[in-house]
This record gives C-alpha cells, structure tokens and sequence, in this order.
C-alpha cells in the first residue's frame, strides 16, 4: 500500500477565504478562474479570440496567488471601490 504525501497547508483559512473571495469577484467580471499545476507562471489567458481565463499555479503558495489575481484585477483598472465591502476591508493592504 502506497503512504500518502502528507501535505502543508497552503495558507490560513483567511487566506484561503479571501482567495475564493477574489476569485469570485474575477468571475463577475466574466473571466474564468482555474488552478491547475504545471511548469508556469499563472496569467490571464485569451482562449479563441473571445474566452478569457485566469490561470493560476496550484504550486504557488497562496500569497502568490492572491497577489497574481489582485494584479489581474488592477490591470482591468478595477479599483478598490468596485468590489465588495467586505472584500475591500481584506486586501486594503494589498491595493
């Protein structure tokens, strides 16, 4: 029987609350999000001239991803006022 790879926690559970907070707010905005692993650096992606998704590296820790989807976010010149209340009282420090 094979032992499986007991694995760190990738962040706080703030962390990761507000990882998924971001990603749903980058959904609004009509892009895809997806976390796949690979040999990459994570980026928005256009698919087919029309379909764009935000890829993000499963291996990055979460404060690389955090900081890649707050990125993407301030690249589509979307200020912190756009997004939720209680979003913004979270990334304050981030903007």
């Amino acid at each position: 029987m094979k032992k499986r790879k007991h694995r760190k926690p990738l962040g706080s559970e703030e962390e990761i609350q507000l990882f998924k907070e971001l990603c749903e707010a980058v959904n609004r905005l009509g892009i895809e999000t997806r976390v796949e692993e690979g040999n990459f650096r994570g980026g928005m992606c256009l698919v087919e001239g029309e379909k764009e998704i935000l890829f993000i590296n499963k291996k990055d820790s979460m404060d690389k991803r955090i900081a890649l989807v707050i990125s993407e976010l301030k690249k589509r010149n979307v200020s912190e006022a756009q997004l939720p209340e209680s979003l913004r009282a979270k990334i304050v420090d981030w903007f």
